[in-house]
């Protein structure tokens, strides 16, 4: 028995054969009778035409593609890419409104500047300059005092070096770290004054610089660097001579003994250091900038 295609007249040798064949060339569904010679009953032809075409469409996109497999494929680095994009747009977006608000921040604070302070034109016209260039007051992260963390930032060279100095490492180390400008976000320490009793200290809460009293915040510059010292020693006592491993050794127990008058004599010794390079420290214009909130401020 041969059974033929409705549409095209082909003949096939089952029923089933013909249905498929339907299926895949004419775009229908159809509904087979059993019978001695079956014909096809067209089901919502097109309605199952518009499906089959929309399930070929990427979703995201609109493309049209030949095969339901390949639209699959698609849709998956275009939903990734899509979302991508959308990404890109709004941290571009991010950026742009960011950059604004900071602009208009450094226009707002050389106005007032220039009003409070009378600054003199060629010494306004630098700080803009670095305004502009840094795109903010301070373009370095300074890192508040005690939170240093240097045992992991010198290397064992530095260390051993530092420890060579013996009773004169501390001073060295507080050059090395708050004063040279190797280590630009640990300026976080600064003096304007010996007679007066206010230093000043990089608060990270506040992000600027406060008014503190002296003697206590030179005591925690050496509390901060001799524990420092300490971590040196532990590090590399093994590579010392065994004469200045005992005199470094000396030297730090005297450093931790409150009653030795050395723990004195050594924070004299660093409220100089800081005081004669504080302009190594902070120059004097962005001084004035950093520290504008603390009215008691000497600059002299």
């Amino acid at each position: 028995m041969e059974y033929i295609c409705n549409y095209c007249n082909k003949k096939y040798a089952s029923y089933q054969s013909r249905c498929n064949h339907i299926r895949r060339y004419h775009k229908t569904d159809v509904v087979v009778d059993v019978v001695e010679n079956p014909k096809p009953v067209v089901v919502d032809v097109v309605e199952s035409i518009q499906q089959d075409k929309d399930s070929k469409i990427c979703k995201h996109c609109n493309k049209t593609f030949c095969d339901r497999i390949y639209r699959w494929r698609h849709e998956k680095k275009c939903k990734n890419t899509n979302e991508i994009k959308s990404e890109i747009e709004i941290m571009k977006k991010q950026i742009e409104e960011t950059k604004k608000e900071s602009q208009k921040e450094i226009e707002n604070l050389k106005t007032m500047l220039q009003k409070a302070l009378k600054i003199h034109p060629k010494t306004l016209n630098k700080i803009n300059n670095q305004l502009n260039n840094s795109g903010t007051i301070n373009n370095i992260t300074i890192i508040q005092l005690g939170r240093e963390n240097l045992n992991d930032v010198l290397t064992e060279k530095q260390k051993k070096s530092i420890l060579d100095r013996q009773a004169m490492s501390i001073n060295h180390l507080v050059d090395l770290i708050h004063v040279s400008g190797k280590y630009k976000k640990f300026k976080n320490v600064y003096i304007t004054n010996l007679q007066s009793t206010f230093a000043y200290k990089f608060d990270e809460k506040l992000n600027k610089f406060i008014a503190v009293n002296k003697n206590e915040l030179l005591s925690d510059i050496v509390d901060s660097r001799m524990y420092d010292i300490q971590k040196f020693y532990d590090d590399v006592y093994p590579e010392l001579e065994p004469k200045k491993a005992e005199q470094i050794k000396k030297f730090i127990d005297r450093m931790g003994n409150e009653e030795d008058e050395l723990k004195d004599i050594k924070k004299e010794e660093i409220k100089l250091i800081l005081y004669n390079n504080r302009e190594k420290i902070l120059p004097k214009e962005e001084a004035v900038i950093l520290i504008k909130d603390n009215k008691n401020i000497d600059m002299n």
